[in-house]
C-alpha cells in the first residue's frame, strides 16, 4: 500500500498534505517538491506514474516568449510591470474520446496603474493572488495580443482528462484512499510542476525587461498551483513617481497587503526528504474552498 492512501483516507489528511505542497510552490521551492513527488510516483509504480516520470521538465517548454518580450518592449503606454500566465483545458472537450487535449493558455499583461507591482515582492504577489475578493489587478489587463504555447504537456494532460478516478467520496468513512485516486493526485501535481519548471527555465534564460515577475498558475485544473517566476528580489529599476503623487504610493502597498494567508520565507533550502517529514507532521486542517485562478489570476469568467 502506497502511503498516501492512509493519509488521504480523510478530507483533512488530503488537505493537510496539499497545503505544504502549495506552499512550496508559493515559496518557488520547486527543486524539493520535483524531488518529493520523483519519490512518491516511483513508489507507487502505475502505468501513468511512470508516464510521468519519463515527461520530465527537460520534455516541456514555453512557445513565443520572443513575441512577449517584443509587446513589452514596444506598448507604448504605461510601463508594463507584471505578467499573469495560467494554463487551462476547453471545457467542452472534455468527454471527448481518443482526441489529444492540448492546454491552451492565457497571458495578461499589466502596468502600475491598478496594483504597485514594481513595489511588490513575490510573497505580496502571492498573498494578493490568493485574496478570497480576487486580486486588485483585475479586469485591468492591458489590451495586448500575444499567443504562447506550452509544449509537451498533451500525453499526461490528455491521461488526466481521461482519468476514471478523478474522485474519491468518502461517505463511508474508509481506512485508505484508492491507489488510483492517489494516482490522480500525483499526476495532477506533476503536470503542476512541469508547467511551473518550464515557465522557471523561460525566465531564466530570457528575463522580460525590467525584471518583471511572472504570476504563474493554473484555470481550473488541479490543483490550481500558483508561484512567482523572473523575479530577482532587489534588481527591479524604480519607477519614476510624481513628486505630488509620492505619498499616495507609499500608502498603496500597505493597504492592499493581506494577512488572512501568510506565506513562510523558507531560509534553508529543505531537501526532499524534508518536504517529506514536513508532510507527514501537517496538522489536518480544513482548507476553505476558494475561487477558480480565472478569478483570482485574470479577473475573468
Amino acid at each position: 500500500m502506497h502511503e498516501l492512501q492512509t493519509q488521504f483516507a480523510t478530507q483533512e489528511g488530503e488537505n493537510a498534505w496539499n497545503a505544504v505542497m502549495h506552499e512550496h510552490f508559493h515559496t518557488g521551492s520547486l527543486d524539493e517538491a520535483q524531488q518529493y513527488l520523483e519519490l512518491q510516483l516511483e513508489a507507487l509504480g502505475t502505468e501513468l506514474a511512470t508516464r510521468c516520470l519519463i515527461d520530465d521538465p527537460d520534455r516541456v517548454s514555453i512557445a513565443g516568449w520572443s513575441e512577449l518580450i517584443e509587446a513589452i518592449e514596444l506598448h507604448e503606454g504605461e510601463p508594463i510591470s507584471a505578467v499573469t500566465l495560467a494554463i487551462a483545458n476547453e471545457a467542452d472537450r472534455a468527454f471527448e474520446k481518443g482526441q489529444v487535449h492540448h492546454p491552451y493558455m492565457l497571458l495578461g499583461l499589466y502596468s502600475d496603474e491598478p496594483f504597485a507591482f514594481s513595489q511588490a515582492n513575490a510573497s505580496t504577489l502571492i498573498q494578493e493572488a490568493l485574496s478570497e475578493d480576487g486580486p486588485e489587478w483585475a479586469g485591468w489587463d492591458e489590451d495586448i495580443e500575444v499567443f504562447l504555447e506550452c509544449e509537451g504537456l498533451s500525453a499526461i494532460n490528455t491521461e488526466l482528462v481521461h482519468h476514471k478516478e478523478r474522485h474519491f467520496f468518502r461517505d463511508e468513512a474508509p481506512e485508505q484512499a484508492p491507489r488510483r485516486y492517489v494516482e490522480y493526485v500525483l499526476a495532477c501535481w506533476w503536470r503542476a510542476l512541469l508547467f511551473h519548471r518550464a515557465v522557471e527555465k523561460i525566465c531564466r534564460q530570457r528575463p522580460l525587461p525590467g525584471n518583471i515577475p511572472v504570476l504563474a498558475g493554473m484555470v481550473d485544473m488541479k490543483p490550481d498551483a500558483i508561484s512567482i517566476h523572473g523575479l530577482v528580489e532587489g534588481g527591479r529599476p524604480a519607477q519614476r513617481v510624481e513628486k505630488d503623487e509620492a505619498p499616495l504610493m507609499a500608502e498603496m502597498l500597505p493597504d492592499r497587503m493581506i494577512t488572512r494567508r501568510e506565506v513562510e520565507e523558507i531560509k534553508e533550502p529543505p531537501t526532499g526528504a524534508d518536504l517529506r517529514k514536513r508532510i507527514t507532521e501537517a496538522a489536518p486542517e480544513e482548507q476553505p474552498e476558494k475561487k477558480s485562478l480565472v478569478a483570482r489570476i485574470f479577473g475573468r469568467g
